[in-house]
């Protein structure tokens, strides 16, 4: 299997759109954002991580056998993740700073100790574990970064100094997780311990290119039950608020990888053509940046402007938000993404 599977990409591409509406909850109360699907749309911050347990699985389950190796390895996971971590951590305590000389803030001022603590707490990639403090970061959605690097740590370190038992290590993780999480009686962890969230799902995505690196399956025909289930677990969890039978979703997406990787139908092709390619790539822009253009357009709807909270200037909101963060996304992975990437990697090596 090539480095990476497209109709995957595709997939993280739309996965990035729908967590745009779920944070698109300012009124919480409209249909909208109050339904079954939009409100459980967070789950597929899952979907990323057991995405990238199977694609770093696929590109680096056999290449790290020294320290070096190990640490090539890190440089490589941080130039990727770093500069528009950096980038959009800046942009929002700048944000943060002129929205407390507003009259437009609905909330007292934070102050710039607060904004220079969370962004600590993002920037040193803890903001999903409580050792600095369990802050919600000043770009809300930059814990699962955190929990992404802690992911890319372990992953690297079973490989390096347990290549004969990986695999019953990652196991050994695996139920912990599930454990730790049981315990804590909350799935949907963020801030204080979603690293373990994290490794739970990146480990099932390691499982994943497990399966698919020693058979070869034919699924086409799993498409759209695949889409059926999903949906109907989504259902059944927030009608039965079933919180803790959120575990269930990290093996239904490792399934749904299965099945995407191996099938060649309709949904496939549709997920390799080029604007679904071109959401995936600028993925990672779209989910560091939708949490301020969200911000920005209902500051100017709502409070600059004064409309009205109508069925249509919501709908508005959420179309405008969408299409500005992917229009936004695409100078941020060019320029923020590429370019400060090439920098960092040209002084780093």
């Amino acid at each position: 299997m090539k480095g990476r599977v497209e109709q995957l990409d595709g997939l993280r591409g739309i996965f990035s759109v729908l967590v745009i509406a779920h944070h698109h909850n300012a009124f919480k109360d409209h249909y909208l954002y109050n339904n079954f699907f939009v409100i459980n749309a967070s789950l597929f911050v899952d979907f990323f991580f057991v995405l990238s347990g199977f694609v770093i699985a696929l590109n680096y389950v056999g290449r790290i056998h020294t320290q070096r190796d190990f640490f090539q390895f890190l440089k490589k996971r941080f130039i990727r993740l770093y500069p528009l971590l950096f980038y959009t951590e800046v942009i929002f305590v700048m944000a943060n700073l002129l929205g407390d000389q507003s009259s437009m803030k609905n909330v007292g001022s934070l102050g710039l100790s607060y904004y220079f603590f969370t962004a600590f707490d993002a920037l040193t990639f803890m903001g999903s574990t409580p050792i600095f403090g369990s802050w919600i970061s000043n770009n809300y959605p930059s814990w699962s970064i955190s929990a992404e690097m802690i992911s890319y740590v372990v992953f690297g370190l079973v490989i390096l100094l347990l290549p004969r038992f990986k695999y019953l290590a990652f196991v050994l993780i695996t139920i912990l997780s599930a454990i730790f999480i049981y315990a804590r009686g909350e799935y949907l962890l963020a801030y204080d311990y979603g690293f373990v969230r994290g490794l739970l799902c990146f480990c099932l995505g390691i499982f994943t290119h497990f399966i698919l690196a020693r058979k070869t399956f034919q699924l086409t025909a799993l498409e759209v039950p695949f889409l059926i289930v999903l949906l109907a677990a989504m259902y059944f969890v927030h009608h039965w608020q079933l919180n803790l039978c959120k575990l269930i979703f990290p093996p239904l997406f490792a399934a749904g990888i299965i099945i995407f990787a191996s099938s060649k139908g309709t949904i496939k092709q549709m997920l390799s053509s080029r604007p679904f390619q071109y959401l995936g790539k600028i993925s990672y822009s779209i989910y560091l940046n939708h949490a301020l253009v969200l911000i920005f357009v209902n500051v100017v709807l709502f409070r600059f402007i004064k409309s009205q909270p109508t069925d249509l200037m919501i709908a508005i909101s959420l179309l405008s938000s969408i299409l500005l963060t992917i229009i936004y996304s695409h100078f941020t992975y060019e320029f923020v993404e590429m370019r400060f990437g090439k920098f960092l990697k040209d002084k780093l090596s």
